[in-house]
């Protein structure tokens, strides 16, 4: 009789711990990006100049996780200037957004990430801040699209901010 018990026990703790193992999520190995928030600021830059400081939050997730650029470069980014995120800026006008072209556009190369371990997705959010003078920021309504590709070249989607009130001041989730 002690063994039926014992034998159940066991056969018992088999199933729960075969019923309670999670198998891990598959992510696909091209980012994904998402908005998450984009806070807006009014200051002054080292001259003293006025400026308008605004600071995108941008989700990210791969399931691979070769995400970023090492300092020196990577092989095959060189056309892309070693940048490997893209922000562009749009303007409303008469109820139209179209795309501002900056001197200076927003291409970024973000950090040489390589997750270690079995599971190598890879979830991190970026923030990234631009500064604007005022004296040339003269937008009305703004919002800003983005994207980024991986070192295997595989290019996210493309994101975009919700419209931006430029008089806003504060964050916008």
């Amino acid at each position: 009789m002690k063994i039926i018990v014992r034998f159940t026990f066991f056969i018992f703790l088999i199933f729960w711990f075969l019923c309670s193992c999670e198998k891990p999520k598959m992510y696909s190995n091209v980012p994904e990006i998402a908005f998450k928030s984009v806070s807006l600021a009014d200051g002054t830059d080292t001259l003293g100049n006025e400026i308008k400081k605004v600071q995108l939050t941008i989700s990210l997730v791969d399931g691979d996780g070769d995400i970023g650029l090492p300092e020196g470069g990577y092989p095959g980014f060189e056309i892309l200037n070693n940048k490997n995120l893209f922000i562009t800026l749009y303007q409303k006008i008469d109820g139209v957004f179209t795309e501002v072209n900056l001197l200076a556009p927003h291409y970024y190369r973000t950090p040489y990430q390589q997750p270690e371990g079995q599971d190598k997705t890879l979830k991190a959010d970026y923030e990234v801040t631009m500064e604007y003078s005022k004296m040339f920021f003269t937008y009305d309504t703004i919002k800003y699209s983005f994207f980024i590709y991986d070192r295997q070249k595989h290019k996210s989607n493309i994101a975009e901010t919700p419209e931006i009130p430029a008089d806003t001041l504060g964050i916008i989730q």
